[in-house]
């Protein structure tokens, strides 16, 4: 009796109660998933169901296999086969060695055996608020089955399970220190920039038409001419450029027309907004987050300002000067559009005397802030039909990086080659254009964004941002995303039509990544103060970068060697910068990190995606097909009715909802839908909760009908129904098929 007592303590202790915690040391884990799990064989394991149903209760039926679906560092999910059962609860949980419970590995939830035989996933999961470096190795995992009224269990059967689990120091808490070690003719600086030395590499080569050749983004000048009344723009322009109402198009050099403050020179055009497109992504527009400086398309967004026209402003001409041209650097292959943010040449004015120079993007990509993340969302049309995806709205915005610093600086910058060249200068203005538009297409065709589909719809006077909006079909959608994920990134052009007429259309280049220098720009640099990684991504620190301007006005980058260290999301950085002179804070006009982000995280890629396709855009549907291979010719059947019962086929409700589909013959595509899968992923298993479970109802070429013995649960939006099918869901082939 003092054994079956102390055996039968133990059963009790490994059934949920709570131990000591386990800490190991392991190395890298293999991954377990689509593995068989063996069944643990010992003497202690075979006494387990008999004592448990002294306590529990008699249950009738048995685990026949157990396989990993998914392994990761702090999870498994397991999918359990049964027979019988039913009515019972059944529910995972995992031992040490010593057959013990693991404390901080919580046991997965107890799920209802509803049907006599089938399968059901267990999630066991290490505890979240587990402290830091948590470290456990589970040898056993052992499945429970308890009477619907009980928490004994009446049935236990274990399997082996050698698996670690472990948490390691949270991101939040990472802090790493950083010594700076400076590079080539930096290591020369002094305690005052008197004596500072020049670093050898010129950055921008000058072409022999005077263009500038950098290793970053380029303009495309394209040699076309600014549209007339009525025509299209480009093969890309999405918006069409029309004479203000009730005005003439004036010919090129004739007067200008005054407009809300604006001169619209020459043969200028006004923009007259794709109202089409604007009315269908105007919800997802919406969803943007505000901006101080973005502000509608109107006519106050183009032409040359009457203050700049007041001065003699005609516009820019055709010959730019280029304050960068002596930019040199240490040889660490330094992006020219790290060092400024616009393109390294200014437009003087048509009529120099006005001291205006003009500036133009040197690239486009998507906005992204601390607080706010990425602009960009995704929603789906709410005119689809019944099982049919309607079109996508997508609205971004676009941003330059041309924040008032940057644009401070390049005015600076000019100043100073003004002065040294006898120029003229007043200001430095944003270059005044009289139309915009907005392509998308990539060189592998897998989109193609046509113009009537793209609208702008709304602009900054500095062209520092753009937002756009467009549709697309759930097809183009997902190569969209697709792209973003891949690290491909969304492609495109802006095109500016200059106002003033001696410009041609010039092409901005636009790229939309998630992970990208361009996309966070660059962090701003402290030494007295930590550096926090706020992205979604792990950051490669690889220069400390100022720019500076010796005495005779030529611009010099500095550079400081960072080791390649990398940052985890919100990890900090503390630096040891005594190599660093204190007057470089005081006389840089910038100092930035330079730095390449891990685009290989597909964790932060999935949560990105969530994060642009969440919200509203969690209503996008999708549809179940159903493919018959041959299973009314198998069973001698006439119709097969499928019902169909999800909590996914309302977006705005989970309630269960039950639809049916008629399968009628075989070899064909069934469609049901919508169906809403929200931030789910198709194929993604969640224990408790399938994105649908079906029931079939077999009716024979006499009328009799056979009905399935169970629902069976599906996670994949495409079922293939064929013999098996029909056996899994009625036990055996129902009708005289099933006697051959």
């Amino acid at each position: 009796m003092r054994r079956i007592g102390i055996a039968f303590l133990s059963i009790l202790l490994w059934c949920g109660a709570a131990l000591p915690l386990l800490f190991i040391h392991t190395s890298l884990a293999e991954d377990l998933t689509g593995k068989s799990l063996k069944p643990a064989i010992g003497v202690k394991f075979g006494m387990e169901s008999a004592l448990g149903t002294l306590l529990g209760g008699t249950l009738t039926g048995d685990i026949s296999h157990v396989v990993v679906k998914r392994d990761e560092p702090t999870r498994i999910v397991l999918t359990v086969s049964y027979t019988g059962f039913q009515g019972a609860r059944l529910w995972c949980e995992v031992t040490g060695s010593d057959r013990k419970p693991l404390r901080p590995v919580k046991r997965s939830a107890a799920e209802t055996l509803e049907a006599a035989a089938g399968d059901v996933d267990c999630l066991i999961e290490l505890d979240p608020n587990a402290p830091e470096n948590t470290r456990v190795r589970s040898e056993y995992v052992r499945v429970c089955v308890a009477k619907a009224e009980k928490s004994t269990p009446s049935f236990v059967k274990a399997y082996e399970l050698s698996k670690p689990w472990q948490t390691g120091i949270r991101p939040e808490n990472v802090l790493l220190t950083v010594k700076l070690k400076p590079v080539g003719t930096t290591q020369s600086l002094g305690a005052t920039p008197s004596s500072a030395p020049v670093p050898p590499r010129l950055v921008l080569s000058p072409a022999a038409v005077g263009a500038l050749q950098s290793p970053g983004p380029r303009l495309i000048i394209r040699k076309s001419a600014v549209p007339a009344t009525g025509g299209t723009a480009s093969s890309s322009q999405a918006m069409t450029a029309q004479p203000s109402p009730g005005t003439a198009a004036t010919s090129s050099g004739g007067t200008g027309v005054a407009v809300n403050n604006r001169i619209l020179l020459g043969n200028a055009k006004l923009m007259a907004p794709n109202t089409a497109v604007i009315m269908k992504t105007d919800t997802v527009v919406k969803m943007l987050p505000p901006s101080a400086t973005v502000a509608p398309i109107n006519q106050n967004r183009f032409g040359v300002p009457a203050e700049d026209q007041n001065r003699g402003a005609k516009g820019p001409s055709e010959i730019p000067v280029e304050p960068l041209a002596e930019l040199r650097s240490e040889d660490i292959d330094l992006d020219a559009s790290h060092v400024l943010g616009v393109y390294p040449a200014f437009y003087p004015d048509q009529q120099q005397s006005s001291g205006i120079f003009y500036f133009l993007p040197y690239s486009y990509s998507l906005r992204w802030t601390e607080d706010q993340g990425y602009d960009m969302r995704m929603i789906y049309s709410a005119t689809a039909s019944e099982g049919q995806a309607g079109e996508v709205a997508i609205a971004a915005r676009l941003d330059a990086g041309l924040g008032i610093r940057e644009r401070q600086i390049a005015g600076e910058l000019m100043a100073a080659y003004a002065k040294s060249h006898g120029l003229p200068y007043t200001a430095l203005r944003a270059l005044p254009i009289d139309s915009i538009s907005v392509s998308i297409s990539d060189d592998l065709r897998r989109y193609n964004i046509p113009p009537d589909k793209i609208a702008v719809t709304g602009l900054s006077d500095f062209l520092g941002q753009i937002d756009i909006s467009w549709l697309a079909d759930p097809v183009t959608k997902e190569n969209l995303q697709q792209a973003l994920v891949e690290d491909v990134g969304i492609s495109g052009r802006v095109t500016l039509f200059p106002s003033g007429g001696k410009l041609p259309p010039i092409d901005v280049p636009l790229r939309i990544r998630l992970a990208d220098f361009v996309t966070f720009g660059p962090f701003r640099w402290n030494r007295a103060e930590m550096w926090r990684n706020q992205t979604l991504y792990p950051i490669k620190l690889k220069y400390l970068n100022a720019l500076v301007l010796d005495s005779s006005s030529r611009p010099i980058v500095y550079s400081w060697d960072l080791s390649s260290t990398v940052v985890p999301p919100q990890g900090r950085a503390q630096w040891v910068a005594g190599s660093v002179p204190g007057w470089i804070e005081s006389q840089a006009k910038r100092v930035w990190l330079e730095y390449a982000v891990d685009a290989t995280c597909a964790p932060c890629d999935e949560t990105v995606i969530r994060s642009i396709t969440g919200g509203v855009s969690t209503s996008g549907p999708s549809q179940i097909t159903f493919h018959t291979i041959t299973p009314l010719a198998d069973a001698g059947g006439y119709e097969i009715a499928a019902q169909v019962r999800s909590r996914y086929f309302d977006p705005q409700s989970h309630d269960s909802q039950t639809r049916t589909v008629v399968l009628a013959s075989d070899g064909k595509d069934f469609v049901l839908g919508p169906i809403y899968l929200g931030s789910r992923q198709v194929g993604e298993s969640v224990p408790g909760d399938p994105l649908f479970e079906y029931f079939l109802t077999l009716t024979m070429k006499d009328g009799s009908t056979y009905r399935a013995t169970r629902w069976i649960p599906s996670d994949d939006l495409r079922l293939a129904i064929g013999r098996h099918q029909l056996e899994e869901a009625f036990g055996s082939l129902p009708g005289p098929a099933g006697s051959r």
